[in-house]
């Protein structure tokens, strides 16, 4: 069966009406839309205005090829506008898997938004990743939330904040504890915070911003996908991939920049090997 990957679409409306096309044309069984949906100007208005117009995206996709969608809000989209994204799965157009673990034709799709924490200003996403807490740079003081209507409300302290928190291994070990025996060799990883090591991670100024805890999960557990986003530029950077093997797991990023969509797709044989693995932009999957 297909499945196609993309993530960080941002209301990107070419993008959007793009990938409507691409699952028309790759008529992939699965499409994975790994955070950050909505918006990233026109704050909370903006953002809830277009959860109209991207059901209408998700209808078309599956009008497609009765496609099953699996997507959830990223580290830039507005907690408190999570009940549209339910409203959407309730009328059957995606699955929202943000902490939770879906099973269909044999796979096992298991979904971690939380990402470390960053020098901008939204914090609701972010959770500590073992040992780092709070990023050394901060743009909005101790950070930023949002209230019941969608107004900035500054944090008193961001340690604390962070700290109240389950951290990324607790959230990934959470999960993998719904997990039946043999279940993790046919699980799919829908993980926005890229691990580190990998060429997934690494911003415009050559930072590394990618996540140990990620890393040594998959490398422990051994799942059959994972499939990150958050760092767009990434994939363009020096020693920069949108795909590697951890082990026998494949991961991928496809990254996200400029005007045109960045996806990948791949196919899953019977037995669960993976391949036909081929990038929207870079072509190919390179020997691994």
């Amino acid at each position: 069966m297909k499945i196609l990957v993309t993530s960080d679409l941002h209301q990107w409306i070419p993008k959007w009406k793009e990938l409507v096309k691409a699952v028309s044309r790759e008529k992939p069984r699965f499409i994975l839309i790994a955070g950050d949906l909505l918006p990233k100007t026109g704050g909370y208005a903006a953002q809830k205005k277009f959860f109209s117009e991207m059901g209408t995206y998700f209808r078309e996709m599956k009008r497609s090829d009765s496609a099953t969608v699996l997507t959830y809000l990223g580290n830039d989209d507005f907690h408190i506008l999570e009940p549209l994204l339910d409203k959407l799965e309730a009328k059957g157009l995606c699955i929202n898997l943000n902490g939770r673990v879906h099973r269909e034709d044999g796979l096992v799709f298991c979904g971690m938004n939380k990402v470390r924490d960053y020098p901008f200003g939204y914090k609701h996403w972010c959770v500590p990743d073992e040992k780092f807490l709070t990023c050394p740079e901060q743009f909005c003081g101790e950070g930023l939330t949002v209230n019941e209507h969608g107004e900035f409300v500054p944090l008193k302290s961001l340690v604390e904040h962070l700290s109240a928190k389950p951290s990324i291994k607790q959230e990934l070990e959470r999960l993998k504890n719904q997990l039946a025996e043999g279940e993790m060799r046919r699980s799919i990883w829908m993980v926005h915070q890229p691990p580190t090591e990998l060429g997934m991670d690494i911003c415009g100024n050559g930072q590394r911003v990618g996540s140990p805890t990620v890393l040594q999960f998959a490398t422990d557990n051994q799942p059959l996908l994972g499939c990150s986003g958050h760092i767009h530029e990434s994939p363009y950077q020096t020693d920069g991939k949108w795909i590697a093997h951890v082990g026998k797991a494949v991961w991928l990023q496809p990254g996200q920049i400029d005007f045109k969509l960045h996806y990948v797709t791949l196919e899953i044989a019977g037995d669960f090997s993976i391949n036909s693995i081929r990038h929207s932009i870079f072509g190919e999957s390179p020997a691994l």
